[in-house]
C-alpha cells in the first residue's frame, strides 16, 4: 500500500493542540528560526493559539498533514490597521525535520501566497528570515520574494546574535 499524500489545508481551530506541539518541536530544532521562545510559547493560552492560526481573515494558517499527523505549518497574518493593510505577513514556516527535502516548504509557501492572492486587500507579503537560512532564502526567492534590506542583530538566542533578511512579494 502506497504511504499517503501529504495533504495541506488549512488549519483549524480543532488543529490547535497540534500545532502547539509541532511549534514547539521546531522552536527546539531550528530556535534561530523563530522570534518566539519556548516559554514565550508556553506562555500563550489555547485561545491564543487558535486565533493565530484560524483567527478569520487576518489570520490564517496551513498545515501538511501525513495521514492525521501536522508535519508543517506556514502563517498569514494581514495588518490590520487601515493603511498598513494592503500587507500580509508570511511568518512560522516550518516542516518537520523527517519530511524535509520533499518540496512541502514550498506547497505550505504557495497556499498562504495563494490566500493573500485571494483577499482584494493584500497587495504584498512580507517576510524575514534568519540571514543564515540560505535554503529558506533561496526557496523565498525563487517564489519571487525579493530583499529589501538586512536588520542587523535583529533576534538574540541566548548569547547570540542573528541578522534577519525582509524580503517582499509584490501581488498587485
Amino acid at each position: 500500500m502506497p504511504a499517503p499524500e501529504i495533504v495541506i489545508r488549512l488549519l483549524t481551530p480543532a488543529d490547535t493542540a497540534a500545532f502547539c506541539a509541532l511549534r514547539l518541536r521546531a522552536i527546539l530544532d531550528s530556535p534561530s528560526s523563530f522570534s518566539s521562545s519556548r516559554e514565550d510559547e508556553l506562555a500563550r493560552t489555547p485561545q491564543e493559539h487558535a486565533q493565530r492560526i484560524a483567527g478569520g481573515p487576518l489570520h490564517r494558517a496551513f498545515g501538511a498533514f501525513d495521514g492525521e499527523r501536522l508535519v508543517g505549518f506556514a502563517g498569514l497574518r494581514r495588518e490590520p490597521m487601515r493603511q498598513l493593510s494592503h500587507k500580509a505577513l508570511l511568518w512560522g514556516v516550518f516542516v518537520d525535520v523527517t519530511q524535509r527535502g520533499k518540496g512541502m516548504a514550498r506547497r505550505l509557501v504557495n497556499a498562504c501566497i495563494e490566500q493573500a492572492e485571494h483577499d482584494p486587500a493584500v497587495m504584498q507579503v512580507h517576510l524575514s528570515v534568519n540571514a543564515e537560512n540560505n535554503a529558506a532564502l533561496r526557496l523565498y526567492e525563487s517564489l519571487g520574494f525579493i530583499a529589501y534590506g538586512t536588520e542587523p542583530r535583529s533576534m538574540r538566542v541566548g548569547e547570540l546574535f542573528y541578522d534577519e533578511h525582509h524580503l517582499a512579494l509584490l501581488l498587485r
